[in-house]
């Protein structure tokens, strides 16, 4: 059996933008809220992207290289998708 240490080690240092802390128990928490509304602003970002595909007209979706079933199934996807 595979601990979660074997997959995810917590011994090395970790960084977070330009610094470096000890471990994971060592990153104070404003530091990973900070990593987690980044996460949270790149993906509502990306998931109003996606909406705008909807609107484009077929001749813009060519020029882009996608299909209007391309455009409808990227623009479907929920917002924690990557």
């Amino acid at each position: 059996m595979v601990s979660i240490d074997a997959i995810v080690p917590h011994n090395g240092p970790v960084r977070i933008g330009y610094r470096t802390y000890a471990g994971i128990g060592a990153v104070p928490l404003r530091d990973w809220l900070g990593v987690f509304v980044a996460i949270i602003r790149a993906r509502m970002t990306k998931r109003r992207t996606r909406l705008h595909l909807r609107e484009l007209t077929d001749d813009q979706l060519r020029d882009i290289g996608l299909t209007r079933e391309q455009a409808r199934f990227e623009a479907n996807k929920p917002f924690w998708w990557r």
